[in-house]
């Protein structure tokens, strides 16, 4: 039985082996694995004290015109932001001003002054998995902002199987479709 479990777990992770070059495949592996984790410091005019628990869910709100480095992006760096942000159960993360870097998190959550009436707006339309993710800002001058995304510990499992739920494996390349 143990011979038979051996060589049926070698005949999956075999496509994954083939489809895509080595070096891929453990970048894309090392991207998804740092994608499990948002966080950084910031320092600036702001007050904040807010919990999400998904991207759908908030408590608490803040604003905050300030510096920040840690890590965003799969990058460690330095940046300045202002975020405006609320929730009582239905919330809204606004990013309003961010520089030397493209975006934190994005923009995401409940308009309800939209034409057309209320809507969500995810921060990453082609990401599904990121509406799973648990967020913490604290905020008096100083500050933390921290992120655990669970759906990237999704897609890292999934992507050693070669699926890419959250489509953020850029350097896929399939021999495949290679003529």
């Amino acid at each position: 039985m143990k011979t038979f479990a051996a060589l049926l777990l070698t005949l999956v992770l075999l496509p994954a082996c083939h489809t895509t070059p080595t070096k891929n495949y453990f970048v894309n592996r090392g991207g998804d694995l740092t994608d499990i984790l948002r966080g950084h410091v910031m320092w600036g005019k702001g007050i904040a004290l807010k919990l999400e628990v998904t991207r759908l869910l908030h408590l608490g709100g803040g604003w905050w015109d300030a510096q920040a480095w840690g890590l965003s992006n799969r990058e460690v760096g330095g940046w300045h932001e202002q975020v405006g942000t609320w929730g009582l159960i239905l919330g809204e993360y606004h990013e309003r001003d961010v520089y030397d870097i493209d975006r934190v998190s994005g923009s995401y959550g409940w308009r309800f002054a939209e034409e057309g009436g209320t809507s969500f707006h995810q921060a990453d339309p082609d990401n599904p998995l990121d509406l799973l993710t648990v967020r913490a800002d604290l905020m008096l001058f100083v500050g933390i902002d921290l992120e655990v995304r669970v759906g990237e510990v999704i897609d890292f499992v999934a992507g050693i199987f070669q699926f890419d739920p959250a489509n953020d494996d850029n350097d896929y390349t399939s021999v495949i479709d290679t003529p």
